[in-house]
Order: C-alpha cells, then structure tokens, then sequence
C-alpha cells in the first residue's frame, strides 16, 4: 500500500466552507431580468499541508464553462525589514481549479507553515459555492527530496558552528 492515500476520508481536513454571490449592479439600460455584476471578491483559507483539494459549484454557471477558481499559494516569509513589503509573498504559479467538480492540487512543499490560499472567482460567475481540503494522511517523500532535506540541515549546522566559532 502506498504511504499516499488520497482516497481515504479520514486523510482529509476541511479548511473552508462557503457560500458567495456577486452583487448585482441595476442599470437603467438592462432589460428586465438582466444585471450587471461586481465580480466576487478573493476568498482566502489558511493550510497546513501542500495537497489541497478544491471543490467549486455554481448554480448558474453554463454547463461549458469549467474555470471555477484561480489558486495561489502565499507564504508568510519576508527577509526585508521594511515595512513596504508585506510578508505575503506568492510562491509558484497560479494553479485553476475546475468548475462543479473536486480538483487536486499539489504546491511545492517549502517548508512554510501556515501558509494561505487566495481563490479568485472569474468574474462572470454570479455565485459560487466552494470547499478547500488539506491532506492531512503522510506524504511519503523521495529519495532525492530526502537528501535535499538532509544537505539543508547540514549546510544550517554549519552555520551555527560557524557563528559560534565568531
């Protein structure tokens, strides 16, 4: 059995549970029924682990549309002592997640945590439902994962002996 169970209820923590509607924009010049919409704005969620599962629903989406949500990972890190950068700093590429289904999501692991996911909803959607789980089970590591973690613990012990050689 592979230390990743993905299939495994128990393996899975919900992180977010929403409900979002767009807010309609009345206009002299729209036929009855029809709006204009202020898009909806970013939902955030705080996770724990770089597997990710996003659910999204609309009920009044097209059934050919398929973007449900644009995912970035922000990291709580910041070497700058300036208070003009804030310390949320986006890390990768920004990873969409499909329309009315679950899509698994996979960061790179930095070794960052908390860290928090921003999910932009595509303008054009007038509601969305979403769900955000975190994999919560093992995540069996590689063999070269591994010996990048050991030479990073290596290259810190060097350090401290370093500084406390000063």
């Amino acid at each position: 059995m592979s230390a990743w169970d993905l299939a495994l209820r128990e393996n899975w923590g919900l992180v977010l549970q929403d409900s979002r509607m767009a807010e309609r924009i009345p206009t002299p010049n729209n036929p009855p029924g029809k709006y204009k919409y202020k898009a909806i704005p970013p939902i955030y969620a705080t996770c724990d682990s770089s597997t990710v599962l996003i659910g999204t629903y609309s009920q009044t989406a097209e059934t050919y549309w398929f973007l449900g949500a644009k995912v970035s990972q922000f990291l709580y890190v910041s070497p700058s002592l300036s208070s003009n950068f804030v310390s949320g700093v986006q890390a990768g590429e920004t990873k969409n997640a499909g329309l009315n289904r679950l899509t698994l999501i996979k960061f790179e692991d930095y070794g960052v945590y908390p860290y928090t996911l921003k999910l932009e909803i595509p303008y054009w959607l007038e509601d969305i439902y979403m769900e955000v789980w975190q994999y919560t089970g093992y995540e069996e590591q590689g063999y070269e994962e591994v010996l990048d973690r050991l030479d990073s613990i290596e290259m810190k012990i060097d350090e401290i002996q370093n500084y406390d050689a000063q």
